[in-house]
């Protein structure tokens, strides 16, 4: 007995000695693969921690997102100040806030790019277009539609409301501001194309306007424009028979001025970009409208002066010179009840009159600058030359 137990000792420990010899003893358990954190998405990293029957041994890595700033449009706020806005009656600020938006890759790139001048509506600044078109970019140049490109959207607010891009010793020269320093400026603060063929402007309703003035007297800076939603037309009658209606009084003061009709603010802004009288305070401009009797009448001079300088006269004047812009769209919401849709296709008729070609795309449930900018971008990306002049 004593002889067979000992066997059935000497059998057993051999079987142990056996499996704690095998591979799969001698190795620790080991974890299923997986790809570096900072490639792995959130589904993946899910079915890493928790495999099925179905996950394979070992994932493979997700191919790296781009970083932020190469999948949209990073934003930079920048103090500017202009010496053509000093010195102004209204003294408003010389020193302006410029936002501006770079493309996807700026930074970790070397390239070069052309840049759009986004010109802000009555009543706004600098910020108010920013995000619809930065949004309108993104979209655009995800679905691979728009070409990178440099946004810059210049402050153009005063004390009454807007400046209209022009120059004038009542609200400051707007015009020069934008056209020649924030130019300059921009071109050498970032990497951009510096000529006129890789430079456009857009903007909406004054911006609209805005941008079609500073396009059709400036081909030598912007190539392409794209005016939005814009009333073009300032030697209007029927404008200023209907609206002559709304003016009761003469303001007083910036504070009096903030509580008339709208529209009659719009008229009396217009008037200090067009027709300044600094011997007239406290406003320094000649009044659209003056009161006569229980009613006001409309100024015939002062409209012929905010006419003289609208995109309608810019226009018939660019018909006669040589130098042309690459290209040109005129913008327009269909339900537009700012600027009615016939204002825009008044306008159109007259380009095409004056034999400036164009394209003219209206929006049939579009409103007054409510309308998604991809269009405006697409424009640009199509327009604007990406090559860098030889030296």
């Amino acid at each position: 007995m004593f002889r067979i137990e000992r066997l059935l000792v000497v059998l057993m420990l051999a079987a142990l000695l056996f499996v704690s010899c095998s591979p799969a003893a001698l190795s620790p358990a080991l974890p299923v693969a997986s790809a570096p954190a900072a490639a792995v998405s959130t589904a993946t990293a899910a079915a890493v921690a928790a495999p099925t029957a179905t996950t394979p041994a070992s994932i493979p890595p997700t191919p790296e997102l781009p970083p932020v700033d190469q999948v949209t449009m990073s934003k930079e706020t920048l103090d500017f100040t202009s010496q053509a806005l000093a010195g102004n009656l209204l003294s408003d600020p010389a020193a302006r806030k410029i936002v501006v938006l770079l493309p996807p890759g700026y930074a970790t790139s070397e390239k070069r790019y052309p840049v759009v001048y986004v010109l802000h509506y009555y009543t706004g600044d600098s910020y108010s277009l920013v995000w619809d078109f930065k949004t309108a970019f993104d979209k655009a140049h995800k679905a691979g539609e728009v070409r990178d490109m440099i946004m810059v959207f210049p402050d153009a607010s005063n004390k009454l409301g807007g400046s209209w891009y022009l120059d004038s010793p009542t609200t400051g020269g707007y015009e020069t501001y934008i056209v020649r320093e924030l130019v300059d400026y921009i071109d050498s603060q970032f990497r951009t194309i510096p000529q006129s063929d890789s430079r456009g402007i857009t903007g909406c309703s004054m911006g609209g306007d805005g941008a079609a003035h500073l396009a059709l007297k400036h081909p030598d800076i912007f190539s392409v424009a794209a005016p939005v939603s814009g009333p073009y037309d300032w030697a209007n009658p029927e404008s200023e028979k209907e609206d002559a209606k709304l003016f009761t009084r003469i303001p007083k003061d910036v504070i009096d001025f903030a509580t008339l009709p709208f529209m009659v603010q719009i008229y009396i802004s217009r008037a200090a970009a067009a027709a300044p009288n600094p011997d007239n305070p406290p406003f320094y401009l000649d009044m659209p409208f003056l009161i006569s009797g229980d009613a006001a009448q409309s100024v015939p001079k002062v409209w012929e002066k905010m006419g003289a300088v609208d995109p309608v006269h810019d226009a018939m004047r660019y018909a006669k010179q040589t130098q042309r812009l690459r290209a040109i769209m005129l913008y327009h919401g269909g339900s537009d009840d700012m600027v009615p849709k016939e204002w825009a296709r008044r306008y159109d008729q007259l380009l095409t009159d004056l034999g400036i070609e164009h394209n003219y795309v209206e929006v049939e449930n579009g409103g007054h600058c409510t309308l998604d900018y991809q269009p405006v971008l697409k424009f640009m990306s199509d327009h604007l030359t990406l090559e860098t002049p030889a030296n």
